[in-house]
């Protein structure tokens, strides 16, 4: 591991930064998230309720080719702080959802870092930065989040070991198997505007990061998640807390496992062969 020295309180200089950015919930975008799903395009209609989960779509961070770093992220130092570790990953979030993004909406979405630390793991140093989000039409929070996100360093060239998880849920109440095809992770980097090469180029994430294949979005594993326990409950979800707990990986299966709780609310898992639990989740109805 290479010897990496981070100034902490240079970090935590950077809480409080915040930036504001403009976007739609255009007919065109809900139709390549409905086929990136798997779902029947359709013809969507203004003033029709969105999909659950496009709002991890919407506003990403747009810069020329020149100013994204080796892993073609957005070099660091803009909006999220200029952590000099190499590997970015999005560890979860938890959203409240008090209203539903509906076609052509026009969206502010207002990003804000309040917290940095670091810590010392079993793979190194790292380091997590809590980001928050919030998502206005007409003036009207919609949707509100925080986001955690982690960086670490990375052995090079030595492949990132996968260590199987249990799964706590032997016989879920509703389950559904998707296969992790390389289209779907392109199409979804497209449509999200993601540009990080572990997504889509199979070379640099498995020569360079170390990965074994592909690596799947955690916001689409956590999109199929959110479906998942809507699908269930029938009802779109108030709440949604999700976790990160292993990579998953094109060109295997994805189990995401539903049990309902006696509160009403659901415990959603995914998993796959390789690894067991890969992250987990509750929705709140």
């Amino acid at each position: 591991m290479n010897d990496i020295d981070i100034n902490i309180d240079e970090l935590k200089s950077w809480i409080g930064n915040n930036e504001i950015v403009f976007d739609e919930v255009s007919e065109n975008l809900e139709k390549r998230f409905r086929a990136t799903l798997d779902i029947d395009p359709g013809e969507p209609q203004v003033g029709e309720i969105a999909s659950s989960g496009i709002h991890w779509a919407l506003a990403p961070a747009v810069v020329k080719s020149s100013l994204l770093g080796k892993d073609s992220h957005p070099q660091k130092g803009g909006f999220l702080p200029p952590v000099a570790l190499p590997r970015r990953m999005w560890a979860g979030c938890q959203t409240t959802f008090l209203d539903t993004l509906k076609i052509g909406d026009q969206v502010k979405k207002r990003s804000s870092v309040i917290d940095v630390n670091l810590k010392n793991g079993k793979s190194g140093l790292l380091c997590f930065v809590k980001a928050k989000y919030e998502f206005y039409v007409d003036k009207k929070l919609v949707i509100e989040e925080l986001h955690d996100i982690v960086y670490r360093d990375f052995y090079n060239n030595q492949a990132t070991k996968v260590i199987k998880n249990d799964l706590p849920l032997s016989n879920p109440d509703f389950e559904e198997v998707i296969f992790a095809h390389p289209t779907m992770l392109f199409r979804y980097s497209a449509i999200t505007f993601n540009g990080h090469r572990i997504h889509y180029d199979y070379p640099y994430s498995t020569q360079v990061e170390g990965y074994q294949d592909l690596v799947f979005h955690g916001p689409l594993q956590a999109t199929l998640m959110l479906r998942a326990s809507e699908k269930f409950k029938n009802t779109r979800a108030k709440s949604f807390s999700h976790k990160g707990i292993a990579p998953v990986f094109a060109n295997e299966n994805l189990h995401i496992s539903v049990e309902q709780l006696e509160n009403g609310n659901v415990n959603c898992f995914t998993s796959t062969s390789a690894a067991g639990m890969t992250m987990k989740a509750e929705a709140v109805f």
